[in-house]
Formats: structure tokens, sequence, C-alpha cells
């Protein structure tokens, strides 16, 4: 699962509507062929960075047409950061995929334009967190893949020649502080900080459960929670104990900052549990985030498969897409290493494969999955609104100001608050 990057297009959502409703009649052309043998061929749109992963997408494809050999799938893929705007692009020409690749984060902006699965998929032996951030207004959107939680990642040599107890379940934030004020040491800064959503909010959610939206989806920058919460987060670089990104374009600064031995904790994604440990110069560890007065909390993320509104053959779609988030294709990708799977069955394969890329750090690895399921089990979807791409670039142009004391928290997130809302 890719976090990083992919901001979407200036294009009006509103087009997209127009053009989605256009093909709402089932268009013969827009996704999806029939030849006259009967045979189905739906076309599926996903991110794909190498050809490995291409490889590993034909292979899911091919598993459709094991099962129902009167439906193909053609893929067409897109580099991560390009994704996006080439799938708005195709929806606004109706141009769309029958079968549509999404990230939890961004199903805000695609709502209306997905056919709702409820009661036409069997969500049987999913996790139930991995189906509830791809539901919106009630309704199941796609079925899930992978799942993600935020971990906090930490230099377990620097916690140890400081002779700092090192983070566990149960740490609290006052831990987190003492500890990031007596590893900021030799130019070196005990935390990592961010304005990335998920890395940035799922901290301050832990610190007094702070939510930048509203269960109903409507933003809340400027509620007092907020304020709260980011004037906590801000103090930690006024008080000398975390590094603030050097520009709003340093969008991954905590993780490669840690990963650089710059900054002996980030909070980042369970995605990358595997890379930190292959690339990193030191012994890295992994717990829950640092628990406030409700506990340990992170935000959750994932993706998945939907079917596109406008799909001239919506049943063949459904059928392919619970074959791409099945049990076969979860187990070959967990198999892979490519996520965390959505199927709880499956989440033991990919800890193993981890485990087998390094068999000298099979203890952090195995501490890094229990951490992933504790934050699972008392995690929270981040439901983000239509512009929330627009909301993240907000985020990185005025949280810095605050990081650097250029600016309050309260009046940063009310500028946030009040362009966001204008801009939805």
């Amino acid at each position: 699962m890719r976090m990083r990057g992919s901001v979407l297009p200036a294009l009006g959502l509103a087009g997209i509507m127009v053009c989605a409703a256009c093909g709402g009649g089932g268009s013969a052309t827009a996704g999806g062929t029939r030849d006259g043998g009967g045979t189905v061929t739906l076309d599926w749109e996903m991110w794909a960075g190498s050809e490995d992963e291409k490889a590993q997408l034909d292979h899911l494809a091919g598993l459709v047409t094991q099962k129902y050999p009167t439906i193909k799938v053609n893929l067409r893929t897109a580099p991560f950061n390009d994704y996006f705007t080439k799938l708005q692009t195709e929806f606004a020409a109706g141009k769309q995929p029958c079968v549509v690749s999404m990230q939890s984060l961004r199903l805000g902006a695609y709502a209306d334009l997905l056919e709702p699965l409820d009661g036409k998929a069997d969500v049987q032996g999913f996790s139930p967190a991995a189906l509830q951030v791809l539901k919106l207004g009630g309704k199941q959107l796609a079925l899930p893949y992978d799942l993600a939680s935020m971990l906090l990642y930490y230099n377990k040599d620097a916690f140890a020649k400081a002779g700092v107890p090192e983070p566990r379940s149960g740490w609290t934030i006052t831990d987190f502080e003492q500890a990031a004020k007596k590893l900021s040491t030799g130019g070196k800064a005990g935390f990592g900080m961010s304005f990335a959503d998920l890395h940035s909010l799922s901290l301050m959610l832990s610190y007094n459960g702070a939510q930048p939206v509203t269960p109903d989806v409507k933003l809340q920058f400027d509620s007092q929670p907020m304020v709260d919460a980011l004037t906590w987060y801000a103090g930690l670089a006024a008080g000398k104990a975390a590094l603030v990104p050097a520009s709003s374009s340093d969008v991954g600064w905590g993780e490669t900052q840690f990963l650089n031995g710059n900054a002996m904790m980030a909070v980042d994604g369970s995605w990358n549990i595997g890379s930190a440990v292959k690339d990193a110069k030191f012994k890295v560890g992994f717990a829950p985030l640092p628990a406030g007065p409700g506990g340990s909390k992170t935000y959750l993320a994932g993706s998945g498969f939907g079917v596109a509104k406008g799909c001239p053959y919506p049943d063949e779609a459904v059928k392919a897409v619970s074959v791409l988030t099945g049990a076969d294709a979860q187990g070959y990708l967990a198999g892979q290493g490519r996520s965390f799977p959505s199927r709880t069955a499956q989440q033991a394969t990919y800890e193993e494969f981890l485990v087998k890329q390094d068999p000298a750090n099979a203890e952090p690895v195995r501490a890094a999955i229990a951490s992933v399921k504790e934050g699972l089990a008392g995690g929270v979807p981040l439901f983000t609104t239509r512009n929330w791409d627009s909301v993240g670039k907000l985020m990185a142009q005025y949280l810095i100001q605050v990081y650097t004391g250029a600016q309050t928290p309260k009046d940063a997130l009310a500028t946030i608050q009040q362009q966001s809302v204008r801009g939805q």
C-alpha cells in the first residue's frame, strides 16, 4: 500500500459527476466488452511501480478467468503518483474502467462514482477494520485487499546507548516526550516530525482523541481538541525534542530522517516495516503509538477494488472483484510481501514472508506485526472529504509555519478550515 505523493489534479469533481451521470445508463464501450461467444472482458485500473508488481497483478487477473472462464480482465496500470490523475481524467471523459482500484483516503472523492457492493459480494473472512475503511455513508464502496495502521518506529541502538527504556505496549505520551528530549543530543533529534495526514494526525489522535473530520465527514480542523493537539505536537519542536521538516514539499521528512539516523523515532505506516528493517543501518524497533488518556490510537487506511457506475457488466465486475480480493489472491500477494492482507487468515503468511526475507531480524518483525494488530483493534478509519488532497496541501503549507513558530496553532487551523470549506 502506497501512501506518499499522489495529488489529484485540479479537475473539477463536478465535471466528473456530470460525465459519470451521463454514463450511468450503461455505456457499451466504457470499461468492458463482450465478444460473440459471450466472453466479457473487463478493464481494471491499478497502480504499479515495477514490472514485478505488474506481473503480480497479471497473476490476479488470471485467477479471475480461472474461476470464471467467460470473464477476462484487461489490466491497465499507472505509477502510483500518476494513478489518480489518470483515473479522474478517465471518469471525466466517460472512459473509466469497470474495476476501479481505490485507496481509502481518496474514497470521498469517488463515493458517487462507485457502485455499492452491499449484498452483492461475500464479505466473510475480512478484518472488520478493512471493510470499514472502504465504507462511506453506510455503503461498502470497495472490497479490501490490504490494511494499514500507523506505528512508532524507533532506533533500538540509540535507546540502548542513552539508557532509555524501549517503547512497548502501554507506553504513554509522557514516556514518549521524555525519551524524545533525552535522545535529542549531538545534533540528532528524538523525533522526526511530519505534516502528512496519517503520520501527524494519528499521533494527535492518540494524544487527546482529536479528529479533523466529524463522523458525518465534515471538516473540523478548528475544533478545540485539534488546537490542543497541534499545540502539543508543535511543542515538541519548541522543546528541542524534534526535527522540523525543511520545507512544505518534504512530505516524507520524518521517515527519511529516521532511516538516515538523524531522528531516533518516527511515526510511519505498517507498509514500510520490511523496508525499514532492511535499509536502516541500525536495529529498528516497533511499538504502538504512545497512549494518551484514551489509550493508544491510530488511524487506519487501506486499499481495495470497486465497480464503477456505468460499467456495462456490473455482475461480472462484482465477480471479478470478489476473486481479486479472495483468499487465493490475498494468499498469493502476502507470499510476495506486497501488503498486509485484509483477510485475517492470510495475515500470518505476510508475517512469515517478512521473517524469511531477513531471519536475523525476526524478533523486530514479529513485534511490528503484533503492534499492527494492536493498532487495528483500537484503530479509527480516517474518513476524508472530497477535497482531501487540497486539504493535505494546506496542511503542509500551514503546519510547517506552526512548527517553526511563525503562526499559532489556532490561527493556522482556522485558515486550513476556512480555505478547505470554501474549496468543497
